[in-house]
């Protein structure tokens, strides 16, 4: 993960207990799904296309849905290069419709976190338009914000907080780091007594998530 960031160095403090007291709320619940995206460029005889493979990770690090879209042409060697995939998933690669079809199934009535939504939006939009379909709409919300705002790293010249670059070599992986920053958020200590976001006044001194971060890594990482 990112660089940890000590107490003496946070520009300010409740932020970061705001973040902590955000993914507490989610490390106790299940009702989330975690959405992430991959896109290359791949050049064919025509023209230069986008391929996107798309992944949907549970609260408990479950791969709920692992595609790639399926297109007129592209080459299975930059496909399982560029996307980290197994070659049953390039196989298996859905039409743009029934990709959608399956998020939309799978996200009912959930909230849908990712890391950085302007780029979900800008690929999800780019990908509906090369398919002549309308956009997938859904309301994103940013864990990586959460986090930029928890370690406290600033814009230069600003008073916001920098969303760390997430790198991972799949949609997959990218899911499951999105988790493993939830819990390590859930599991931090406070810096305060208490924080102004928490209705609850919860402080990291009693506060224990239902399953505590190293449990539900256990559990991601299949383990009993």
């Amino acid at each position: 993960m990112q660089e940890k960031q000590s107490v003496g160095t946070h520009p300010n403090p409740k932020d970061r207990n705001r973040s902590i007291i955000w993914a507490r709320f989610a490390a106790d619940s299940t009702e989330w799904v975690i959405l992430s995206i991959r896109a290359t460029q791949v050049a064919s005889d025509a023209a230069s296309q986008q391929l996107v493979s798309i992944a949907l990770v549970g609260p408990g690090g479950k791969v709920l849905m692992e595609s790639l879209i399926k297109t007129q042409e592209f080459s299975a060697r930059e496909a399982l290069e560029g996307h980290g995939i197994d070659y049953s998933v390039l196989m298996k690669a859905l039409p743009y419709a029934e990709a959608v079809s399956e998020i939309k199934r799978i996200i009912e009535r959930k909230q849908v976190f990712c890391w950085d939504p302007f780029d979900a939006r800008k690929t999800l939009s780019s990908l509906a338009a090369a398919n002549k379909e309308n956009t997938l709409a859904l309301s994103l919300i940013s864990v990586g914000e959460e986090y930029g705002r928890f370690l406290g790293k600033l814009r230069p010249g600003t008073s916001s907080y920098e969303i760390p670059e997430l790198k991972s070599e799949s949609a997959v992986a990218e899911g499951r780091n999105v988790l493993q920053t939830i819990l390590e958020m859930a599991g931090s200590s406070q810096f305060l007594e208490s924080a102004s976001a928490s209705p609850m006044g919860w402080t990291g001194e009693f506060y224990r998530p239902k399953a505590s971060p190293a449990e539900k890594l256990k559990g991601l990482l299949g383990f009993e």
